[in-house]
C-alpha cells in the first residue's frame, strides 16, 4: 500500500472511530437512564471521568516513543513496505522491550494514584441507596482498567510507528462497539455498577490482546527478537516526552475550560449556544487536521532515510488540504449559519456570527499551525511545549479581563489572542525552519493560493444564498453547501491530487460509468 493510501486509510478511519463513539453513546444512555436508579446512574458517570485521569498520566510517553519508532524504521528506507534492516529491527524491538517497562511502571502508577484519589473523594459522597463498598469495588475494578489500557498503549505505539495507522483507532472501535453493546445487555439483565465496571475491564483487556496480536501479524519479524532494555535508544526520550505533554497541557487550558469561566460569570445556561458553535467549528478543524496527523510517523521516516523532498511534498499537500477545508468551510458558515443552527438547535440557539467567526479564525489557524507543528515534532523536533503551556497561562489572563468587558465575545478573543501572540506564529515560523520550507516560497505555493479559493468558495456561497433568498432556510443552506462544494472539489484536483492521481482517477470513474451503462 502506498502511503497516500494509508495516510487515507488512516484519516478514514481516525473518523469512523470517531462517528463510532458518538453513536454508541447516544444508544446506551437511554438504557442507563430507564433501568439503573438514578443514584446509582450518577456514580456511574462520575466514576466514567477517570478515564481522563490515564490520557494525563500518560506524560507524554506515547507520542514519543512512537516517534523513536518510526526514526527507527525510517533507517531501512522510506518505503513503508520495504524489509526492515537488522539496526531497525534491534532498535525497534529494544524500544518495544523498553516501553513495555516504562508501561508497567506507569500502569502501577496510575493505579496507585486514581485508587488513592478516588478513595479520598468518593468517601465523602452522600449514599442512600448504594453502598459505599460497592462503589469501591466499582472504582477498584476501573482503576485496574485504566491501568490495563495503559499496557496495551505500547502496541499502539509500534503499529504506528511502522505506518499502519488507522488500525489503533478501528481496533479501538470494535472494542469499544462490544463493550457498550455488553453493558446495555448487562443493564437490561439486571447489572448493575460492578457489572459495567467489569465488562469495562474485560473490553481492556481485549484491546491490549487484539492490537498485540494484530502487530505481530503485520510485523511478525519485530517478534523474532528479544528486544532488551537500551538506554542508547531512549536517550533523551523522558525530556521530550515532558516537553509533550507540556505541550498537551497548554492545549488542554487553551481549549477545555471555556466553560468554567461562562459558568462562574455568566450562568450555566449560557454555555449550550457558545459550546455547540464551537464544537461545529472544532469538529471541522479535526476533519482538516487528520491527513497530517496519519502522515506524521511517514514524515519520521522520510526524514530519518534523508528524502527532504518527499517530507516538504507531503508538508505542503497535507497544509494545502487543512487550509482549504477550513476555509471553505468558514465561507459556508459565514453565509448560513443563522439558518443552519436554527434548523439544528431550533431558535435562538445561534451565538452569534461575531463570536463564530472568532471562533472560524483562530481554529483555521490552529488547523494550520497544528499541521506544521505535528511534521515538525514528527522529525524529533518536541519544541512547543514551553509555547503552549504560555499560551494556556495567557488565556486565563486574557480570559479574565476581558470576559467582564466584552462579554461571551471577550472569552473568544482571549483565546484567539492567546493563540496569536504564542503558538500560532511560533509553530508556523519554527516547523517551517526545521522542515527546511522557505517562507516566501510556502506562502506563495500554499497560502495565497487556499486564500484565493476560498474567495471563489464565497462569493459562490453568497450568490447561490441570494438567489434561493425567497426559498426556505433548508433550500438556501442546501444551495450554500453545493456551491462551496463545487469550488472545494475543484481545488482539490487542481491544488492538492498530483496529475498522476487526476488521471488515476479519471480512469477508474470512466471504467466504473463503463460497468454501469447497459452492454449494448
Amino acid at each position: 500500500m502506498s502511503v497516500t493510501r494509508r495516510i487515507a486509510f488512516g484519516a478514514g478511519a481516525s473518523w469512523f472511530g470517531r462517528g463510532v463513539t458518538i453513536v454508541l453513546g447516544l444508544l446506551i444512555l437511554p438504557v442507563l437512564f430507564r433501568h439503573l436508579p438514578k443514584e446509582e446512574l450518577g456514580v456511574w458517570l462520575l466514576l466514567g471521568q477517570s478515564w481522563v485521569a490515564m490520557g494525563i498520566l500518560d506524560l507524554g510517553v506515547s507520542v514519543t516513543l512512537t516517534r523513536r519508532i518510526a526514526l527507527a524504521k525510517g533507517k531501512s528506507g522510506p518505503d513503508p513496505d520495504a524489509p526492515l534492516t537488522p539496526e531497525s529491527l534491534r532498535d525497534i524491538a529494544d524500544l518495544v522491550a523498553s516501553g513495555r517497562r516504562i508501561y508497567y511502571v506507569m500502569a502501577g502508577g496510575v493505579f496507585l494514584v486514581s485508587w488513592i484519589a478516588g478513595f479520598f473523594y468518593l468517601r465523602n459522597l452522600h449514599l442512600h441507596n448504594l453502598s459505599h463498598a460497592t462503589v469501591w469495588i466499582a472504582w477498584t475494578i476501573l482503576c485496574a482498567s485504566q491501568a490495563l489500557n495503559l499496557l496495551a498503549v505500547v502496541w499502539d505505539c509500534l503499529l504506528l510507528g511502522v505506518g499502519y495507522v488507522g488500525w489503533d483507532a478501528l481496533v479501538a472501535s470494535f472494542i469499544s462497539a462490544m463493550t457498550l453493546a455488553a453493558q446495555i445487555i448487562a443493564v437490561l439483565l439486571g447489572g448493575r455498577l460492578i457489572a459495567l465496571a467489569s465488562i469495562a475491564t474485560a473490553g481492556a483487556l481485549s484491546s491490549r490482546f487484539i492490537t498485540r496480536w494484530l502487530a505481530r501479524r503485520r510485523r511478525p519479524e519485530l517478534f523474532r527478537l528479544r528486544g532488551r532494555w537500551n538506554r542508547e535508544v531512549l536517550r533523551g526520550l523522558p525530556h521530550t516526552a515532558f516537553r509533550a505533554w507540556l505541550t498537551a497541557l497548554g492545549t488542554a487550558l487553551v481549549f477545555n475550560s471555556d466553560q468554567f469561566f461562562i459558568a462562574a460569570s455568566r450562568g450555566a445556561e449560557n454555555i449550550p449556544a457558545f459550546r455547540a458553535a464551537y464544537i461545529l467549528v472544532h469538529n471541522i478543524t479535526v476533519l482538516a487536521v487528520t491527513f497530517g496527523l496519519a502522515s506524521s510517523v511517514f514524515v519520521s521516516h522520510y526524514w530519518q532515510a534523508g528524502d527532504l523532498a518527499a517530507v516538504r511534498r507531503l508538508v505542503e499537500r497535507n497544509a494545502r488540504l487543512g487550509l482549504l477545508i477550513m476555509l471553505c468551510a468558514c465561507a459556508f458558515l459565514l453565509t448560513v449559519a443563522q439558518g443552519l443552527f436554527e434548523l439544528w438547535l431550533g431558535p435562538g440557539n445561534f451565538i452569534g456570527y461575531r463570536i463564530l467567526a472568532v471562533f472560524l479564525a483562530y481554529e483555521t489557524f490552529e488547523a494550520h499551525s497544528y499541521i506544521i507543528s505535528t511534521s515538525s515534532r514528527a522529525t524529533d523536533d518536541e519544541a512547543f511545549g514551553f509555547s503552549s503551556l504560555a499560551a494556556g497561562l495567557l488565556k486565563i489572563g486574557l480570559a479574565f479581563a476581558l470576559l467582564n468587558r466584552f462579554g461571551l465575545l471577550g472569552l473568544a478573543l482571549a483565546t484567539m489572542l492567546a493563540l496569536l501572540l504564542t503558538n500560532h506564529w511560533y509553530a508556523v515560523y519554527r516547523g517551517l525552519k526545521r522542515l527546511q520550507l522557505p517562507l516566501f516560497r510556502y506562502g506563495k505555493d500554499v497560502v495565497v493560493p487556499s486564500l484565493l479559493w476560498a474567495l471563489a468558495a464565497l462569493l459562490l456561497a453568497n450568490a447561490a444564498s441570494r438567489l434561493l433568498n425567497d426559498f426556505p432556510a433548508v433550500l438556501r443552506i442546501i444551495g450554500a453547501a453545493g456551491a462551496t462544494g463545487a469550488v472545494f472539489f475543484s481545488a482539490f484536483a487542481c491544488f492538492v491530487l498530483t496529475q498522476q492521481e487526476r488521471k488515476s482517477l479519471k480512469d477508474r470513474f470512466s471504467a466504473l460509468v463503463l460497468r454501469l451503462l447497459p452492454a449494448r
